[in-house]
């Protein structure tokens, strides 16, 4: 199997490419916390907008604080070992597409929405509610029992709020959105699921740094080998 061990430049990157953040849990306690509770070692997830601007929503200065913010790609690649890249090949091939990105990422920002901490909290259990009850709620939709999907919210978490972008946008239509319940998606569902793209590639600011064997991606083949880009 092909090794995954090289890292890509920054400037490559494209808007709509998920970003997830990498935490090794017997050095980081947030990156335990969440390894714990979600089985895997990728602790924050954030959304690449273009011009080297990363979108994401953390909590700081106390946990309960922080917002969705852009931020410096560099600045975002720093603080962790490395970020795994995944990249979705229909999402985002075009301007309008891309464009309703950044429109609903600027309108979000505007409105200094903030970091759904109480979501963190809860996500355990909001998790394996939904997954018992997928059949009812895809049953209350299509007997229009239901309303659809909202996803411009007061707060948000990292990869829900990576979920909602894909469903602003229309590319998660509105019957799938009741799958695809964004505050039930953690960092490491998102690698899972190829609705939010394929493996691409690593990054780090790390000199000399080497990514596991036992990472996830490790072993995975990348984008540029099953799209030939």
């Amino acid at each position: 199997m092909q090794q995954n061990n090289e890292f890509r430049n920054v400037s490559e990157l494209k808007p709509g490419d998920v970003l997830l953040c990498y935490c090794d849990p017997s050095k980081d306690l947030v990156g335990n916390l969440i390894h714990s509770v979600t089985d895997s070692e990728y602790c924050h997830a954030a959304i690449f907008y273009g011009d080297n601007i990363a979108v994401e929503t953390r909590a700081k200065d106390g946990m309960k604080k922080g917002k969705v913010e852009k931020v410096n790609i560099s600045d975002l690649v720093s603080r962790y070992q490395h970020v795994a890249v995944i990249r979705q090949p229909d999402a985002w091939a075009s301007d309008n597409r891309v464009n309703a990105l950044r429109l609903f990422i600027d309108k979000v920002v505007e409105r200094e929405v903030k970091y759904n901490f109480k979501g963190i909290l809860t996500f355990k259990n909001r998790k394996e509610f939904h997954e018992t009850n997928t059949y009812q709620k895809l049953s209350d939709f299509f007997e229009n029992e239901t309303d659809q999907q909202e996803v411009e919210k007061h707060q948000y978490f990292c990869s829900e709020f990576v979920c909602d972008c894909f469903i602003a946008v229309g590319f998660i239509l509105p019957s799938a959105a009741i799958l695809y319940q964004s505050d039930t998606y953690s960092p490491g569902d998102l690698c899972k699921d190829p609705t939010f793209g394929t493996f691409w590639d690593y990054l780090t600011d790390k000199s000399e740094y080497k990514v596991s064997e036992s990472d996830q991606f490790y072993f995975t083949t990348p984008y540029d080998v099953l799209f030939g880009a």
